[in-house]
């Protein structure tokens, strides 16, 4: 009996095999949407849980005017020792100076290999429970030149040999003998590690200084409070404590707040990583709202279809039929579509799960990623049958008693209820397929806008810039002026840093005085940027007020940006004065902004830029350079050989362009996504026109000959359909778009500077999804419409 069924759900199939088809390619793909993003997030909600005291570990975030979030995990190195000392609460603490801030290469044997090492006290062994495997402990001796290895990067470098005794040299040229093989961490975490060494080695790099003191940042501080803790108490001590210990080097010496450490990764907007966790939750919603176009498509098929059916159903009951079979027999099909759906879905998982896990950067085998998408694909399913279920019991006591009484007659209820059921599927269709193409719309228009706009406060097309240290800075400007795709090159006078990425080589100032001060002002802490007339030059600075600097200015002649002049309270700043450091200072010019950083939140920066010199000599410097457009393919690999033939080991190459483009990895991969979703949803939407137009036809035939008859042409006929259609079309454009409206305008407001959202937007999309719509359902009402209203009577 079963083989019965499928061979019916077969033929059933086969005879709507273009709606079929679309309903199970729009299920495949929001089934792999979502149970790759939930498998995402999923990871991401799991990092550093697994630690035995995992719930009373928190990380310390102090305030920076200059990171995303106004908060920073980047603080001093004695932080961790002076809370511990300072606080009853916190059972441990921990200072770990992170990859980010140390370096990322190890070389063995003039060889060199990517790698993660941090730096940590003693401290760390008891939060993390890290084991030595082999070897001692004389690797967190300060000064031994010890470094302990994992076991799976020692594999990687050594192969089966013994690691202990070799040595490897860091970025800096330091040498360092491994004398211990450690566990690495197990699962996923925010702080992993190829290699561990005591920071009381740490260099400060600027100052060249090895001694410890609340001037070196770059740690991350890990507190473990004790169990039964009153974390809200805490946190409020914490935020109130002034940090008498720290010197003027800091912006803030309280409102310090914490984070727990199975958080940081998916709340911290400063973590480093190509999509960011609200992207995944959308992908993962616009999976699901895939699956709920498509099972609302199949169903209004299905519903139209049951209608056709209905005296089959009739027959099969008189013949002897239970409800129970004919249940089986109707679910048989829906199953045997979400079958195939699944099928597609875990062919589109095998396709695209390497460019999966390259984005997400989990570490898992296919096997594993097929297991743990079924179970969220199964949990999908089961909402679907549910709802399959209570739809089909419905309509099959309503229409199938119907037809067993043999009457052609329906009360206006039922009648209502059947195409109220028919336009509420296509409106949610239509909804989610406008929502989804609006939406894809303003990703485009806003990311066109950041980079051709001007609003970023300089220029960054065709320009690039190589790292160097000070000394050699003069020498690559030389040599790269040389090269016949370069038409400027800026010589880094004064140890002058590139805007991108992330650059500007600003240092801490303190404001103590100014004009207009109010009475009970306190004293600002500025950026001061050291420029030269051809850095405002190439960058192209925005003036917006006074006159930009020019040779022979003093140098307590400056510009300042339009955070400075907000954070002076000044409406007219030319000419006005402010004091720190000793010196008085005149502002000569306002400039604009400087968003050279992630574009998602808005950072109060006030800056000052100064034609000061640096004296002394300087570690570090930029060589900037401007090329012809579209010659960087050429240019680049004549970089690289002229900068590959030099021993420097702190060089690298920045392209703007693509420096820039960095910042938005998270929308090119959201725009992909939507604009393929869009596809699939107009696709299935479109379905659902023609299904519903089928029916519709099929339904009317009498009504529509009867009409002919009494003098209306193909036209009217045409035009009674269209204003049907025209009407669901607006109702939902009007809830998607109004819908889209207030999501995008919230998405907007993260970033710095926002595009505009003007009318012909929505009059674009309803005009190209009407037109469309009509050509596909048009064809099928013209065909109704001409044909012989007396045999149409007749049959009927």
């Amino acid at each position: 009996m079963f083989i019965h069924y499928i061979k019916i759900a077969f033929r059933n199939m086969w005879k709507y095999k273009s709606q079929s088809l679309i309903s199970i390619i729009g299920l495949a793909v929001g089934f792999t949407c979502f149970a790759l993003a939930t498998l995402w997030i999923r990871y991401e909600m799991t990092f550093d849980s697994f630690h035995k005291n995992a719930k009373q570990m928190y990380v310390v975030y102090t305030p920076n005017r200059t990171v995303l979030s106004g908060y920073a995990r980047n603080n001093s190195i004695l932080m961790a020792a002076y809370l511990k000392e300072t606080f009853p609460e916190i059972e441990n603490a921990a200072s770990v100076v992170f990859p980010r801030y140390t370096n990322r290469k190890i070389t063995v044997k003039n060889v060199e290999f990517p790698t993660v090492i941090i730096e940590i006290d003693t401290s760390f062994f008891r939060m993390f429970d890290v084991k030595i495997l082999e070897g001692s402990s004389d690797f967190l001796i300060a000064g031994s030149n010890k470094i302990a290895i994992t076991r799976e990067k020692a594999r990687q470098l050594f192969g089966n040999g013994d690691p202990i005794g070799k040595t490897v040299i860091n970025n800096r040229g330091v040498s360092f003998t491994i004398c211990a093989v450690v566990a690495g961490m197990p699962k996923p975490s925010n702080y992993p590690y190829d290699f561990i060494a005591s920071f009381n080695d740490f260099i400060d790099p600027f100052s060249g200084s090895s001694s410890l003191s609340w001037g070196i940042i770059g740690a991350n501080t890990i507190i473990e409070l004790f169990p039964g803790t009153n974390i809200a108490a805490f946190e409020k001590k914490l935020y109130e404590h002034v940090i008498t210990a720290m010197d003027d080097t800091f912006l803030d010496r309280n409102r310090t707040v914490i984070k727990p450490i199975t958080k940081v990764r998916y709340t911290d907007p400063d973590v480093e990583r190509d999509v960011q966790f609200q992207y995944i939750l959308i992908f993962a919603i616009s999976g699901f709202l895939v699956v709920l176009c498509s099972l609302f498509n199949y169903l209004m098929s299905f519903v139209s279809r049951f209608r056709i059916r209905q005296k089959e159903m009739a027959l099969r009951v008189v013949c002897g039929a239970s409800g129970r079979s004919l249940l089986t027999m109707l679910s048989v099909e829906f199953m045997l579509m979400l079958l195939f759906a699944v099928v597609l879905s875990s062919a589109l998982t095998q396709l695209f799960h390497r460019p999966f896990l390259t984005l997400s950067y989990i570490q898992m085998n296919l096997s594993a990623i097929f297991y743990e998408s079924l179970m969220y694909i199964g949990s999908v399913i089961l909402v679907a049958l549910l709802a399959f279920w209570i739809l089909l019991i419905i309509f099959r006591y309503r229409s199938l008693n119907l037809t067993i009484r043999q009457t052609n007659t329906c009360t206006l209820y039922e009648v209502h209820s059947k195409k109220l059921f028919r336009k509420v599927s296509l409106v949610v269709q239509l909804m989610i397929s406008i929502g989804f193409a609006f939406c894809t719309i303003i990703i485009l228009k806003q990311m066109y806008f950041l980079q051709h706009s001007g609003e970023l406060g300089f220029s960054f097309k065709n320009r690039g810039s190589i790292s160097v240290s000070g000394q050699k800075g003069s020498i690559y400007a030389n040599q790269l002026k040389q090269l016949p795709e370069i038409t400027e090159v800026i010589d880094p006078k004064g140890g002058m840093y590139g805007l991108l990425p992330d650059g500007g080589g600003g240092s801490g100032f303190r404001v103590s005085s100014w004009d207009d001060e109010p009475a009970e002002a306190e004293s600002l802490i500025f950026q001061r940027i050291i420029v030269s007339l051809e850095y405002l030059t190439f960058f192209d600075f925005r003036l917006l007020a006074g006159e930009m600097l020019s040779e022979g200015d003093a140098e307590t002649l400056v510009l300042i940006n339009e955070d400075a002049a907000k954070a002076f309270g000044w409406h007219n700043p030319v000419g006005k004065k402010f004091e720190g450091r000793g010196a008085r200072y005149t502002v000569k010019g306002v400039i604009k902004n400087i968003y050279n950083r992630s574009l998602t939140v808005k950072v109060f920066r006030p800056a000052y830029y100064t034609l000061e010199t640096l004296e002394g000599n300087f570690l570090a410097a930029s060589v900037l350079f401007e090329y012809k457009e579209g010659t960087w393919k050429f240019l680049k690999p004549k970089i690289e050989k002229l900068i590959h033939e030099d021993d420097l080991k702190t060089k690298s190459i920045y392209n703007y362009e693509e420096e820039f483009s960095k910042y938005f990895k998270s929308e090119n991969a959201l725009i992909k996504l939507f604009s393929f979703i869009s596809v699939i949803c107009v696709l299935i939407c479109l379905s659902g026109f023609v299904s519903l137009v089928l029916l519709n036809c099929e339904e009317r035939r009498k009504s529509i000959a009867i009409r002919k008859i009494n003098g209306a042409t193909a036209g009217d006929i045409l035009y009674m359909f269209a204003k049907e259609y025209t009407l669901l079309l607006f109702i939902g454009a009007a809830i998607a778009l109004t819908a889209g409206y207030f999501i995008m305008q919230r998405w907007l407001e993260h970033y710095v500077k926002q595009t505009s959202i003007p009318a012909w937007i929505y009059l674009s999309i309803i005009c190209a999804l009407a037109l469309v719509i009509m050509l596909c359902v048009g064809w099928q009402v013209y065909k109704s419409s001409i044909e012989n209203p007396a045999d149409v009577v007749k049959s009927e």
